[in-house]
C-alpha cells in the first residue's frame, strides 16, 4: 500500500539490524501503510518536537481538524474518534504521531484537551 509521492523526492538506501526492520515491518503492517511511509512519519514527528516542522491550521469543523503540513507540502486530516475521544491521523493511520502532536499546540484543541474532550496518548 504505498502512497505516490508528491514534489520532489529523494531515495536513500539504509543498512539496519534484522531486529528494527521487523519492528517497522509489523508496525507498519498494523497500521496498513508501506514501512517508508511509517519511516517519514517517524521523522515528521522527530521535526516537529525538535522545531524544524511547522503546521498551518486550517479548519476544525464537524469531526475533522485539517492541517497543513509545511515539510511535506500537504493538508492532513486528523479525525476525531468519539467513541474514545481521540484523534487518528488519516495519513499515518495512528494517534499517535507528529500530526497529532502538532495540533496539541492549537488553542481550540488544548481547550479541548484541558476540558477532557479529547484525550491523547502521552507524547
Amino acid at each position: 500500500m504505498v502512497r505516490e509521492p508528491k514534489g520532489r523526492t529523494r531515495r536513500w538506501n539504509i543498512t539496519m539490524r534484522p531486529e528494527i526492520d521487523d519492528l517497522l515491518e509489523r508496525e507498519a503492517k498494523k497500521r496498513g501503510i508501506s514501512k517508508t511511509d511509517l519511516v517519514e512519519s517517524i521523522i515528521i514527528e522527530w521535526c516537529y518536537r525538535n522545531g524544524y516542522n511547522k503546521i498551518l491550521h486550517i479548519n476544525f469543523r464537524n469531526d475533522t481538524i485539517t492541517i497543513w503540513d509545511e515539510l511535506l507540502n500537504e493538508t492532513v486530516d486528523l479525525v476525531y474518534k468519539s467513541d474514545d475521544k481521540t484523534l487518528f491521523c488519516m495519513r499515518c493511520k495512528t494517534t499517535r504521531c507528529g500530526h497529532i502532536y502538532a495540533a496539541t499546540q492549537i488553542p481550540e484543541v488544548k481547550r479541548k484537551i484541558e476540558k477532557k474532550e479529547i484525550f491523547i496518548d502521552e507524547f
